[in-house]
């Protein structure tokens, strides 16, 4: 799943084809667990001379079981507290993630300075579409923006702070279907209104997500359209089928289009960049 970021990104494509990126790079502090090694045990029997044979066999073939016997429960004991360690350390590292987040979720929530971000980031990018349209040099395709989903138009801090506040700072793929499938992801600031007049302008809308398209395409259409966004269909939603790498989508619009503005909230959002998946 995608991370909640403080930083906000434009990229822009137009009258020289530049892209203008911040990058915001999160290290994590993953712990490393070794298992210590426990060595086999040799067991050594002596055999007395006057003994029969078969009850030589015998005292072996038991001495052998008790030492097989033992090495499994070895073997059982090392491998349980092997996987008691990797689940402590995966554990520890979600703590650690979901500790990072809550700050982070804060500021996002609270902070006047986030608001304004979204607003000049909008603003950024309303200027760039109408220098667009002006410019008849562009006119050669019809003109688009390609916009990330998440924590770029709609925003899922709400939802995330309620499941804090139940107890559950952690937000893995589970969590994450089940906030999309309640359709109630807001929108960003400025976002219906800078939608809304880039479709005035003319210009096509696409939101290229990593959303899961099979079990969230109808409950992000639905969404979107009841916070008022416009594009909002099935060839204009674009999210995630068999590759989460979102370039193949953005050159399939590149070529019936000029983009103007791409715009994500991270750094997978933009044209030739590695993508991560959000389910």
């Amino acid at each position: 799943m995608k991370r909640s970021s403080l930083a906000w990104y434009v990229a822009v494509a137009c009258l020289g084809g530049s892209l203008c990126v911040g990058p915001v790079v999160q290290a994590d502090s993953p712990t490393t667990v070794k298992a210590s090694s426990i060595g086999p045990t040799a067991v050594t029997t002596q055999v007395q001379p006057a003994q029969p044979v078969n009850t030589t066999v015998a005292k072996n073939s038991v001495v052998n079981n008790v030492a097989s016997n033992n090495g499994v429960s070895n073997g059982a004991v090392v491998s349980d507290a092997a996987t008691q360690a990797e689940q402590a350390a995966l554990k520890q590292k979600q703590q650690y993630q979901a500790d990072t987040e809550t700050m982070g979720l804060l500021w996002m929530r609270t902070s006047a300075e986030y608001r304004a971000l979204a607003y000049q980031g909008y603003n950024v990018a309303m200027n760039l579409v109408k220098m667009a349209v002006a410019d008849p040099s562009h006119q050669r395709k019809p003109l688009a923006i390609v916009l990330d989903a998440d924590e770029t138009v709609v925003d899922n801090t709400k939802l995330m702070g309620e499941s804090i506040a139940n107890g559950n700072g952690r937000f893995d793929a589970p969590w994450w279907r089940q906030a999309v499938h309640q359709g109630k992801s807001q929108a960003m600031p400025g976002a219906v209104e800078f939608l809304n007049e880039v479709h005035k302008q003319g210009v096509e809308i696409f939101y290229v997500s990593n959303r899961y398209a099979p079990v969230n395409l109808d409950v992000t259409i639905q969404n979107f359209k009841e916070l008022g966004f416009p594009s909002v269909d099935k060839d204009h939603v674009l999210l995630f089928e068999k590759d989460s790498d979102k370039q193949p989508r953005f050159d399939a619009i590149a070529k019936k289009y000029y983009v103007v503005v791409y715009m994500g909230d991270n750094a997978g959002d933009f044209p030739n960049r590695n993508q991560k998946v959000r389910h």
